[in-house]
């Protein structure tokens, strides 16, 4: 069956503090929830592979992914975007289709070329069957990327959500089972493949399939020239992200290379929970927000009103987290990866508070997209990214606590651009989102205090680390909300309704 117009027939929407946005907080819970199945899926995963697998195992593993995820980034290219962007048209979602699929086959091809010249040229026949099995991740990868498009485009957060639950349960369950087995490295890719494989299956059932149709030279232009801008930034994002380990491991070896990478992993759980759900959102609500005041001067009007409301919101569910996971960070490491570990606790507070700091760019790229901006975005975050790289150069030799702090202050750069990039083209009016999110600042502040006073004493009554975490954990919540609620009211919150703001 293939995918079909559907009538532009909408219900009387709702409200969620003043947005009309039918199903938002629905939604947005489901793509919580299937982020959270992910991570928690993803992180057993990495603790098993931890405590089975030897580092040179390991190592291997962690050098074929990161071939395997370049050639992944760039085959995705900007499709599910562009497709996340646009009104609804089957048409040029069957001609992005196959843009997809050609690109999905021109990198695997990459891949498997590349996997034969390290096993028959090279003679690293592990490293060569390790990437061959990766390539086969990257077709797949590409279609779902349409297919993700087309999910958010419509709406249908809670479909793709419970795709993405049932690929990740299955992928953990073929992972365990393989490792458990002996595959040792190959149970991990496997896994990945699984979850790949379920992911399409899922949405095509979902969607119908889209039948790739042949695009007009004019079409593939207006693609090619969005893609960029996306995969431009996404190109960065990646060099971030594995640079901070491969320095750390060539100035200071592979254990100290291990911690880091233990450390990033943790915070990236963490961060991939709150980020993905705020992308997602970010583009349905800043695209109807547009599309209902259309024109330059409308449109900005459109998204600063819905900025107002969208950054307090996603501040009082980031800050908890991340200052939380700061400070339970050493009972955290402890329980999740074992003692030998505890080096790694420092930098997961660390690095948690450097998340807390790229909180708002988790929304720059749909902002910008949607205001028509996106151009804007890859030399500011060729700068974030140079910046982020050279504090790693300067930094690693001086051990991988400092590398941790020298990325804290590449973050608070990264925000002063962020903020810049939304406050000039994306319409946000910075100063009422700062007046807005006051009472966030109260409620972590209570909260910051009564769970360092509740930390000192559990570590006096001598409890466990699991004890001692959970007893963090449970302070922290059941003040915070409270306190949110309180101080929301107190502060006196600016969120006018919709029906105000019209011109």
């Amino acid at each position: 069956m293939g995918i079909e117009q559907r009538p532009g027939v909408e219900a009387q929407p709702r409200t969620i503090l003043g947005m009309p946005f039918p199903g938002l907080l629905g939604g947005g819970l489901w793509a919580l929830a299937a982020k959270l199945v992910s991570q928690v899926a993803q992180l057993a995963a990495f603790i098993m592979a931890a405590r089975l697998l030897t580092p040179t195992e390991f190592g291997f593993f962690a050098f074929t992914s990161a071939m395997a995820i370049f050639l992944v980034v760039v085959a995705e290219g900007g499709w599910a975007e562009y497709i996340m962007k646009s009104e609804e048209n089957s048409r040029r979602w069957r001609q992005v289709a196959a843009v997809s699929l050609g690109s999905g086959v021109l990198l695997t091809a990459a891949g498997l070329a590349a996997a034969a010249v390290f096993y028959a040229y090279l003679g690293k026949h592990w490293e060569g069957g390790l990437l061959a099995l990766f390539s086969l991740w990257i077709l797949p990868s590409s279609l779902t990327a349409v297919y993700d498009g087309v999910l958010v485009n419509r709406g249908m957060l809670h479909r793709q959500a419970a795709i993405r639950i049932v690929a990740e349960l299955g992928a953990l369950s073929v992972t365990a089972a393989g490792l458990l087995a002996g595959w040792n490295v190959v149970a991990l890719i496997v896994g990945r493949l699984t979850m790949q494989g379920l992911i399409l299956c899922g949405s095509v059932a979902v969607v119908g399939w889209i039948a790739p149709s042949l695009p007009s030279r004019s079409f593939i232009g207006e693609l090619l020239q969005f893609s960029r801008y996306i995969l431009s930034n996404r190109m960065i994002i990646f060099l971030r992200s594995y640079s901070g380990t491969l320095a750390v491991g060539s100035f200071l070896g592979l254990s100290e290379a291990g911690y880091y990478r233990a450390a990033e992993r943790i915070v990236a759980a963490f961060s991939e929970l709150i980020g993905e759900p705020a992308r997602m959102l970010a583009w349905i609500v800043f695209r109807r927000a547009h599309a209902e005041k259309p024109g330059a001067q409308g449109g900005a009007k459109g998204t600063a009103g819905v900025g107002n409301r969208f950054f307090p919101v996603l501040f009082a569910v980031a800050a908890p987290v991340y200052l939380g996971l700061a400070l339970v960070s050493g009972d955290l490491v402890h329980l999740a990866l074992g003692a030998g570990w505890a080096p790694a606790a420092l930098v997961v507070g660390i690095l948690a508070a450097k998340q807390l700091l790229l909180v708002p760019s988790y929304v720059t790229e749909p902002l910008l997209a949607i205001r028509g901006a996106v151009n804007r975005l890859p030399p500011v975050s060729l700068l974030n990214g140079a910046v982020s790289v050279s504090l790693v150069l300067i930094t690693a030799p001086f051990g991988f606590v400092w590398v941790a702090v020298g990325q804290c202050i590449a973050a608070a750069i990264a925000l002063a651009t962020s903020v810049w990039l939304q406050a000039r083209y994306g319409g946000i009016d910075w100063r009422r989102v700062l007046r807005n999110s006051g009472f966030v600042a109260i409620a972590s502040a209570v909260m910051l205090v009564a769970v360092h006073y509740f930390k000192g004493v559990a570590g006096q009554a001598g409890l466990s680390a699991l004890q001692s975490f959970l007893v963090q954990v449970l302070v922290g919540g059941l003040i915070y909300i409270p306190v949110l609620a309180l101080s929301w009211k107190w502060v006196g919150v600016t969120m006018p309704h919709p029906a105000a703001e019209k011109p």
